[in-house]
């Protein structure tokens, strides 16, 4: 025994020197010699670090019998767990908003700092768009009215844009409800707590129901779901608000379903979400995604109804009815309440009525999926949103489809009816889905679809995640099977690596990819592919939760308060003046100086409109010279200028110079700019100077007309 134990140290201690000196000898080795350059020490880095999480991985094995109690307590209490986090987030005023890129633009970037993270320029459709709208509408003195006198003059429906209103359709807007109930600063902490945490929980329910209450494959699903880089960069929009409230649909569905014998009280419980989930998916008003996502939606509430529509009592059916019935309900007082408005944005040059046919989604663009893994920790690549997608081994994902089809014979005697109608029904729409955007349909066929509605770029968001759900739905299936003999595993995993290299070489992401990152690029591929078809589901999900995390939880900053907005000095002597002169109508000479007004609860005349305010356009272009410029939701910068005239910048924005006549006819009484007004247009506008902070570039005008 002696002499084994000593040989078992003696290899320990050869195994911990390999480990030690394994960095340093593939750089003798591959490198031919230890240059101290700064991709050498991150080499060097990487490799301690995949010798590190090895070395964790065998200690979690070694103590998963505590793990796995851990991991039980957890899920088991995770409903009271999350509320608990949640109430001391929203006490806390924590929030994940970029609003502190606002320091940037003001010149103040002492008044708010992050707490973890960085503030992401790119998401200027969440700090410079949708916070302040959300914002603005906690100053409104008559209350959460729908329409709001100080946005738009009154000519914005909020429910178009989900904003906070006390209206029949907050039913179902909860994440809405902390600013009605709490206000400004705790409303907007409960706007991205109950956001992140319910996009947490869906996402683990829903990976639940596709591993069959396999804890580790949920938790796996969860993350690879709920903070995939196609949902983090998009946080704050109606791609995560369609998400949610689409997959909660699945979620309360299926437990009703599977759970015909519970109490009356709990079903209630689950109709009330379902008249909350379905309106409140209707209503992030985004057919891109929500279109193709339905089909998702669809395929699972069919597979619930096939495998228990026999159990289904007379109740259930009363029950069900009255739950259809209110979210009609809501979904009608919606479009009566905004129908004019619906129409006005339907009309507009962009984004208008869109007609879709697919087709137009290239090799070089799914290419870009490789790039995920790193987005979060470069600025190489402008829209890094674009560009987002969900993290999975699609060759993997290929390989278990073959093996499941060669199987399925075998297979069918084991399998219920329903359980098949789920797998093949999603496989099915994934090869749909994969042909309306590599190759696209005719117009009849995308009409009838109503694909028409949805772009390749959204609904590859909605092929990515039906490819996470089969990799676990799969995995599951498949567990502790080896799907290809180790040899053939190898050869497969490497060929994974080789297609994605050839891939990157040729396209236009080329050069985003350094020698540092095709290596971690070839270690995730070649890993999380061999684990898949190896079957080998701890290992996967280690690899694929570190993935995950890496990729997802770094996108978004953490914040407290919102500061930036209003404990600056330009925002004090803005609300100074507005409580002097309440009746005044306000201008910015940007789009965000515009926004930043509208935030502080001033009458703003432009900003970014979701659609054409009219009422004074018109003034200023009786005869709709400039249709093709303004009519569209535009980001609006206005000029102080000899003559008047509308410019198209962008898609989505255009500047106005407008002349004294005009900007007499506007009876605007503010300007706020971040420049001073040369003496000639000062006398031509008959402007003085309000309010002057030189060092941080901040000025605002008052004109006597």
């Amino acid at each position: 025994m002696k002499i084994k134990e000593r040989i078992s140290e003696h290899k320990k201690i050869i195994i911990s020197i390999i480990f030690i000196l394994l960095p340093i000898l593939l750089e003798l080795i591959f490198f031919s010699g230890i240059k101290f350059e700064k991709s050498t020490l991150i080499r060097i880095a990487i490799i301690y670090a995949i010798e590190f999480m090895y070395i964790f991985y065998k200690i979690l094995n070694k103590f998963q019998d505590k793990v796995k109690k851990v991991l039980d307590f957890i899920i088991k209490k995770r409903y009271i767990i999350v509320a608990i986090v949640f109430v001391i987030c929203v006490l806390c005023k924590i929030n994940l908003s970029s609003i502190n890129m606002w320091g940037r633009y003001l010149n103040e970037t002492e008044v708010s700092k992050n707490i973890l993270g960085v503030s992401r320029e790119i998401r200027a459709d969440e700090w410079l768009v949708q916070s302040p709208l959300f914002l603005a509408q906690t100053k409104n003195e008559d209350g959460y009215t729908i329409r709001n006198e100080h946005i738009m003059q009154g000519n914005s429906n909020l429910l178009m844009n989900g904003a906070p209103v006390w209206d029949l359709t907050t039913i179902s807007k909860p994440l809405t409800w902390g600013f009605l109930l709490f206000g400004t600063e705790n409303g907007f902490s409960w706007w991205w707590m109950l956001r992140i945490l319910l996009l947490l929980v869906v996402s683990f329910e829903l990976a639940r129901i596709i591993s069959k209450k396999d804890n580790l494959l949920s938790i796996t699903g969860m993350l690879l779901l709920g903070i995939a880089p196609g949902i983090m960069w998009w946080l704050s929009t109606a791609i995560v608000d369609a998400y949610i409230w689409g997959v909660a649909i699945i979620v309360l569905f299926h437990y009703y379903m599977e759970n015909l014998n519970w109490k009356i009280y709990k079903k209630l419980l689950i109709a009330l979400g379902m008249v909350i989930s379905i309106p409140a998916f209707a209503f992030a008003l985004y057919p891109a995604y929500q279109v193709p996502l339905a089909f998702v939606i669809i395929i699972f509430l069919i597979n619930d109804l096939i495998k228990h529509w026999k159990e289904l009592k007379k109740k259930d059916y009363i029950i069900m009815g009255a739950s259809l019935i209110l979210s009609v309900g809501i979904l009608v007082s919606f479009i009566i309440s905004a129908w004019p408005d619906i129409q006005t944005m339907m009309g507009t040059v962009y984004p208008g009525a869109r007609f879709e046919t697919g087709g137009d989604y290239t090799i070089d663009q799914f290419t870009s999926m490789f790039t995920n893994l790193f987005l979060p920790y470069t600025k190489a690549i402008a829209n890094p949103c674009e560009i987002s997608t969900y993290m999975f081994p699609v060759i993997g994902l290929a390989i278990l489809i073959i093996h499941y089809f060669k199987n399925k014979k075998k297979d069918d005697k084991k399998v219920k009816n329903s359980d098949k109608f789920l797998e093949i029904g999603l496989m099915l729409l994934f090869g749909f889905l994969f042909t309306w955007i590599y190759i696209g349909f005719n117009e009849f066929f995308a009409r009838i679809t109503f694909l028409y509605f949805s772009t390749t770029e959204r609904t590859q968001l909605v092929l990515g995640l039906l490819g996470v759900i089969l990799v676990l739905m799969l995995l599951k299936k498949f567990q502790g099977e080896k799907t290809l003999n180790k040899k053939q595993s190898i050869i497969i995993s490497v060929a994974t690596v080789a297609i994605a290299y050839i891939l990157i070489k040729n396209s236009s992401y080329n050069a985003f990819f350094t020698t540092i990152k095709l290596e971690i690029l070839a270690v995730v591929l070649f890993s999380s592919t061999y684990t898949l078809i190896r079957g080998n589901k701890k290992a996967f999900c280690y690899i694929m939760c570190i993935v995950a995390i890496i990729a997802g939880a770094a996108i978004n900053p953490i914040v407290s308060g919102t500061d930036i907005m209003y404990e600056t000095s330009i925002a004090k002597e803005i609300q100074k003046i507005y409580q002097e002169d309440k009746e005044a109508l306000w201008v910015g000479r940007y789009n965000w100086s515009g926004q930043y007004l509208l935030a502080n609860g001033v009458n703003v005349l432009n900003g970014v409109n979701t659609y054409p305010n009219f009422e004074w356009i018109e003034k200023l272009d009786p005869e709709r010279k400039y249709d093709e410029v303004y009519n569209r939701y535009a980001h609006i910068g206005i000029i102080l200028s000899d003559h008047t005239e509308f410019r198209l910048l962008t898609q989505d924005s255009y500047e106005v110079e407008v002349s004294y006549e005009d900007f007499k006819k506007l009876n605007v009484k503010y300007y706020f700019t971040d420049t001073k007004l040369t003496d000639e247009v000062q006398e031509d506008f008959h402007a003085s100077m309000k309010y002057e902070n030189d060092d941080k570039k901040q000025y605002i005008y008052e004109f006597s007309y």
